[in-house]
């Protein structure tokens, strides 16, 4: 993402123009924006016009529209925004209903106009910004007849291509209908990596299976490599090294998980940012196993930890960040602030990156705790605790940033999934 400009208008409100690019510009873009802000960027919309002889007729006008969001609505390949004109123009009523897409690989410059600007909110724009934040790694996952291929950023694990062949099963007289069938499968991954995969981009390119699936397509794409001169396959066969081979017990998408859980390919990743999210990710894991206590998740039961001065690590989904309720919204942000205020760790998971995805099925926030807190489970589920007074203090403490004795408290996390 690039920053082009950020300052206040005559209102008061806040003006980011950005220019986006990659699906990871639009995912950090679908971060920034909430429902009721407003976005302004050049857009096509049909034009109804009524020609001399009376008859009506339609064409594709490129305009400058600002709409107020009211949905929004985010794939890998593109970002919709869905809202109500604001903004005078000769072809689109004001109030007219409209949406706004904007599509990875294409460069678009868009402003977004907000009514409150926070300190969450400009470490999310620098991070977007920062080029060197970025992981370069992609992860095959593979069983026979079976295959993801998949890109793997800092913010985002998303499918590429999913490839599925039925495999002959293998007959003692025969078995030349299996082998062909085995290599007509293997003949659709390696076509899908040149076709999806920046190979020479890569730092690291994962091939994930259980038993020996990985060793046969790897040898399959070595054979088929070495035959070529030139194009994509020669490139291959000049980063082989990059292929890193790891032994899953699955070859679907969550083997991904389980490969960026390997110390091996860890080790690889120790440059990115995504090696530190792992890590975070396996410690809680380890300690849920080792040391229960040691451990809380669901809003209520990380907060009552929170008010113990007891977390060590915070992990936070991203959608709690995104809550459409104002006093959620608040609360998560201030209990980041609290972390941060008792010297612990915050790291916010991308729903749509493979540890986020995990996270999401334990509420979306969990903790490890710094001593064990084994009276917080006994407590009864209070599904009203966010509107009592404890919950209430938290906001008005860490909403003002005086009164911790910090100028920010929503400074940048020590790791982040975003």
């Amino acid at each position: 993402m690039r920053l082009i400009r950020l300052e206040q208008n005559d209102e008061g409100r806040t003006e980011v123009k950005v220019g986006v690019s990659t699906s990871e510009d639009l995912w950090h873009l679908y971060n920034m924006i909430m429902v009721g802000d407003h976005v302004r960027t050049k857009t096509k919309r049909k034009i109804a016009k009524e020609t001399s002889t009376g008859n009506g007729t339609t064409e594709t006008r490129i305009v400058v529209l600002e709409i107020e969001v009211q949905q929004i609505h985010f794939d890998p390949q593109e970002l919709r925004l869905q809202g109500v004109n604001k903004r005078e123009s000769d072809w689109v009523k004001m109030g007219a209903h409209h949406t706004l897409s904007m599509k990875a690989d294409l460069q678009q410059e868009v402003v977004v106009v907000k009514r409150e600007w926070d300190d969450l909110l400009d470490e999310r724009l620098k991070e977007a910004c920062n080029q060197e934040g970025k992981a370069d790694t992609a992860a095959v996952a593979m069983d026979f007849g079976l295959a993801n291929v998949c890109l793997v950023t800092e913010s985002l694990t998303y499918t590429k291509q999913r490839i599925e062949v039925g495999i002959a099963k293998k007959h003692k007289a025969n078995g030349s209908s299996r082998d062909a069938s085995i290599k007509k499968f293997f003949s659709q991954v390696l076509d899908a990596i040149v076709t999806h995969i920046p190979i020479e981009n890569m730092k690291v390119i994962l091939l994930c299976s259980p038993g020996h699936v990985r060793e046969e397509f790897r040898a399959f794409m070595l054979a088929e490599c070495v035959k070529a001169e030139t194009g994509p396959l020669r490139t291959i066969l000049l980063n082989i090294t990059k292929f890193v081979m790891v032994k899953t017990t699955t070859g679907t998408k969550s083997a991904i998980q389980e490969a960026l859980s390997d110390s091996k390919v860890l080790s690889l990743m120790d440059c990115t940012k995504s090696a530190g999210d792992v890590l975070a990710w396996q410690g809680f894991q380890d300690m849920m196993n080792n040391d229960p206590d040691r451990c809380v998740y669901t809003p209520q039961y990380v907060f009552e930890a929170q008010q113990r001065a007891a977390i060590e690590v915070l992990l936070l989904s991203d959608e709690k960040l995104r809550s459409p309720t104002p006093v959620e919204r608040r609360f998560y942000m201030s209990l980041c602030a609290g972390v941060k205020d008792t010297g612990g760790s915050v790291f916010v998971f991308s729903s749509n990156h493979v540890t986020g995805e995990q996270l999401a099925k334990m509420s979306g926030i969990a903790a490890i705790l710094r001593f064990p807190c084994p009276e917080i489970d006994e407590l009864p589920v209070n599904p009203k605790f966010m509107s009592e007074e404890a919950a209430m203090e938290l906001i008005r403490t860490f909403s003002n940033p005086s009164a911790t004795g910090s100028s920010s408290t929503m400074g940048s996390p020590v790791g982040s999934t975003k």
